[in-house]
């Protein structure tokens, strides 16, 4: 599997919401050329004694590449959406981390917060061999209500992009949300793979194209 293929797998998220063209950060970093981002990925493998070390990694992998991502895109982009961009590469990061935390634990990166799951009384082995049980499900339901909260603050992003790119964000933001909503309520996550019933992604492509409908339907009621 080719380094871009490889990224685009263990960062769903991320690539649904931001193309990558060639010579962009993304890009870049997705082909192994940002020595940074590599050095703050190696890094994981140490995992995070507290839900601030784990925020710092967030930001240093998905913020701050989202930032670089859309300024490289957008570059008339002001410094305001640049910072909500940053809130929303947090978000899908800690979306993704979720979404693969059996993967990451089974290669030796065990990234949720050890101070959390301390207190969740949730065991690294656990994660390892995918053993389900109601301790871990509140550890991923209050992870995910953690980013549910930064996905919520970036919406604004979703309606000053450009036309093309605000649609793309529009749909990842609101995907996210569906997959962080899923990890909060399903009794079997963190070891879920959610999928869009035809209603719920005919929803979603409703609010996509028109995000005011849902407001002004509201203030006739």
């Amino acid at each position: 599997m080719s380094p871009l293929s490889t990224f685009r797998k263990r960062h769903p998220l991320l690539t649904l919401a931001l193309p990558l063209p060639s010579g962009s950060p993304l890009e870049r970093a997705a082909r192994g050329l940002d020595p940074a981002w590599n050095a703050a990925e190696a890094a994981l493998h140490a995992g995070h004694e507290d839900i601030a070390a784990l925020m710092h990694s967030a930001r240093s992998l998905g913020g701050e590449l989202a930032q670089q991502q859309l300024q490289h895109l957008w570059p008339e982009a002001g410094a305001h959406d640049l910072a909500l961009a940053k809130g929303l590469g947090v978000a899908l990061w800690l979306a993704e981390m979720l979404l693969l935390l059996r993967e990451d634990a089974a290669s030796g990166r065990i990234l949720p917060p050890r101070d959390a799951m301390r207190r969740f009384m949730v065991e690294e082995v656990q994660l390892i061999e995918g053993r389900h049980d109601f301790a871990l499900r509140r550890l991923a339901g209050h992870l995910a209500e953690q980013a549910i909260k930064i996905l919520q603050g970036s919406a604004p992003l979703g309606l000053s992009a450009p036309f093309l790119l605000r649609l793309r964000l529009r749909w990842a933001m609101l995907y996210t949300g569906f997959l962080l909503e899923a990890m909060r309520r399903d009794p079997n996550a963190p070891f879920i793979r959610p999928r869009l019933p035809p209603r719920e992604f005919l929803h979603l492509a409703s609010r996509t194209l028109w995000p005011n409908a849902q407001r002004r339907n509201k203030g006739c009621t």
